[in-house]
């Protein structure tokens, strides 16, 4: 029995109630996600093709799936739901959920129980998660599939594209 309690006050946090962790977990995507919202109101980012910060654009020439979602954030910070979806079509739906899990959030921190139950239980049910992924994973490889096919001229002068007719020269 001793050694029990001693177990448990050797790992830090381990006797805390489960409630106190999501507590603090709840604090910090209340304000991680309320900067992205403001960052997404205040910010216009450039429309120029002349940098991006993605790697396998960079590479590839191609956008990964994650392409295009500052800009669809900030569009929809500013009201602008059309624009919003043609940058990235996933994005008004994963700015969505994260209105949604910043709702959690706040109902973790105000004790409604009952609200945050509801969310969880259908981010269970529909498994969330993994549909974010597929989405994603199915939205890359068809926009990819498009450019491809459609405008194959930015994969062409990639450095992907280079180093592959190099090796193959």
């Amino acid at each position: 029995m001793e050694a029990d309690s001693t177990l448990k006050q050797a790992f830090v946090g381990f006797d805390r109630p489960r409630e106190y962790a999501s507590k603090k977990l709840a604090v910090f995507a209340l304000a991680g996600l309320s900067v992205v919202f403001l960052i997404s109101a205040l910010y216009t980012p450039s429309t120029a093709d002349n940098f991006t910060i993605c790697g396998f654009r960079a590479f590839t020439g191609l956008p990964c799936p994650g392409c295009g979602l500052t800009h669809s954030f900030c569009a929809l910070g500013k009201g602008n739901v059309v624009s919003a979806f043609s940058y990235n079509l996933i994005g008004p739906l994963l700015f969505l959920v994260l209105v949604l899990i910043w709702m959690r959030a706040a109902g973790v921190l105000a004790g409604r129980t009952a609200p945050v139950r509801v969310f969880d239980q259908f981010a269970e049910r529909v498994k969330m998660v993994r549909l974010f992924a597929t989405a994603f994973v199915v939205y890359g490889v068809a926009r990819i599939a498009y450019i491809l096919v459609f405008d194959p001229l930015p994969f062409q002068e990639s450095a992907l594209s280079r180093l592959v007719t190099g090796l193959f020269r």
